[in-house]
């Protein structure tokens, strides 16, 4: 083809992209017309760095002359490099500098430009931390002081009972250590996310309301608590047992816990009155566990000291079984003294669901004084009072509720019942008072425990 009849220059840019494509197959070259005829595609696609520009370099189109690189008519061709324009935007990203917008309101200028640089040299290993210890070592013991400065005595008492006790609900806590059923729940998760104590929820039937949040123990509550007493973990009586959610002992253990919490909530609103003694079952059975009571109490009041052992009757217990508990409570009482007198022997407490099951509480005592063979005062004058669960909810714990079954007399109130003198207890502790009396150290003791105490300069 001569040049008077050849193609104009850029004659192939003009064509649309179809023809462009059917014009660089007659050329012999690729199919976007770039290339010498039998070239691969990537031999042309590289080339080409004299006349391309920096965008092509970047992975976008370049243009460049047929001619400079083996092109027979000189036209202005565009290649393709590798890459394309995803590497082409990325680049630009990289190269661009973000914006900095700032919020309504705030200073211009303010944040921009506050960003550290990278570090750009070579990474060398950290040094070792003041004091020796390694970064999981100094984690632990930052996670100790915070969880010691953040304990206070209060959280130690609630410590302390979850460990005699089992286990608690938040309005039982609530009766023992706080004015507040609102600050009783906050605090209670704080020591949850401490880990010093775990929850979980109790299941109630229908259109009985929300569940009461039950507290037990974790190891780590443990561990502070035999810090606190200077002891070692293993020397105290805790057993991990974290099946209390589906125990068919725990509606028994939250009864027995709800009448003594009870008692220490309704000795608040008496004046003299006070629950001084709360312990648990472990610590008041016998050797031999002839006599396993639930819990031992001791009740200061104007009246005296009322001494008691509660045993707490859901009804599921058989026959010949609640008998024989009868028996190892007389056979203690008959031992109690010489003369076999009951003075000064502790108060039977049985709480039953309902009253047809005190008249089988009191058929087993019957069956139990036949067996023994029990005579004189001690049939007629033996301490068992029982009371049920819809008189106690109805007149609650200090009424008219208790009923002496061997004699089958009147119902009297807890403060009638049988009491010793109070002199041997004047100055003592009362459960549930020394942390929700409104006193003027009522804040001191709530303190942190590692709060120095501030004296006053007095005057000389």
């Amino acid at each position: 083809m001569s040049e008077a009849h050849g193609p104009e220059p850029g004659h192939l840019m003009a064509r649309p992209a179809r023809r462009r494509r059917q014009a660089g197959r007659s050329l012999g070259g690729r199919a976007d017309g770039t290339g010498a005829p039998g070239e691969p595609p990537w031999r042309s696609a590289n080339r080409c760095p004299r006349r391309m520009t920096k965008a092509s370099s970047a992975g976008g189109w370049g243009r460049l002359r047929a001619g400079d690189e083996g092109g027979e008519h000189g036209h202005i061709l565009k290649i393709r490099r590798p890459g394309g324009p995803a590497r082409l935007r990325q680049a630009r990203r990289r190269a661009t500098p973000p914006l900095c917008r700032t919020a309504r309101g705030r200073r211009e200028g303010a944040g921009c430009g506050s960003a550290k640089g990278q570090v750009t040299g070579p990474l060398y290993r950290r040094p070792p931390t003041e004091g020796g210890g390694s970064c999981a070592q100094n984690m632990v013991r930052a996670e100790r002081n915070a969880r010691v400065v953040s304990v206070d005595e209060r959280d130690n008492a609630i410590l302390q009972s979850l460990l005699e006790h089992k286990v608690l609900t938040t309005h039982q806590i609530k009766s023992l250590y706080f004015r507040s059923l609102r600050r009783c729940q906050h605090r209670m998760r704080e020591l949850n996310d401490l880990g010093l104590i775990s929850s979980f929820p109790v299941g109630r039937g229908f259109g009985e309301g929300r569940p009461p949040t039950c507290f037990i123990l974790t190891k780590t509550g443990l561990a502070e608590i035999a810090e606190t007493k200077g002891v070692r973990a293993s020397d105290l009586s805790w057993v991990p047992d974290h099946g209390y959610r589906a125990s068919q002992m725990l509606p028994h253990r939250l009864g027995v816990n709800a009448f003594f919490c009870a008692l220490a909530e309704a000795s608040r609103g008496h004046e003299g009155h006070c629950l001084a003694t709360w312990r648990p079952e472990h610590w008041v059975r016998t050797r031999a566990a002839e006599v396993k009571p639930d819990g031992f109490g001791r009740y200061l009041h104007p009246g005296g000291a009322c001494e008691f052992y509660l045993e707490y009757d859901r009804g599921t217990e058989a026959f010949g079984a609640l008998a024989r508990k009868l028996e190892g409570y007389l056979r203690l009482a008959a031992g109690w003294t010489k003369e076999q007198e009951v003075l000064g022997f502790p108060n039977l407490l049985i709480m039953v669901p309902e009253g047809v099951r005190e008249g089988k509480v009191g058929s087993a005592l019957r069956h139990a004084i036949g067996r023994l063979h029990v005579k004189g005062s001690l049939a007629t004058s033996f301490p068992l009072y029982v009371a049920s669960e819809d008189g106690l909810t109805h007149l609650g714990v200090l009424g008219p509720v208790w009923r002496h079954l061997p004699t089958d007399g009147d119902r009297l109130s807890f403060i009638d019942l049988p009491a010793q003198s109070r002199n041997l207890y004047l100055s003592i502790r009362c459960v549930g008072r020394y942390f929700t009396d409104a006193d003027a150290g009522h804040r001191r003791r709530i303190s942190p425990a590692s709060a120095p105490p501030r004296f006053p300069a007095g005057v000389t």
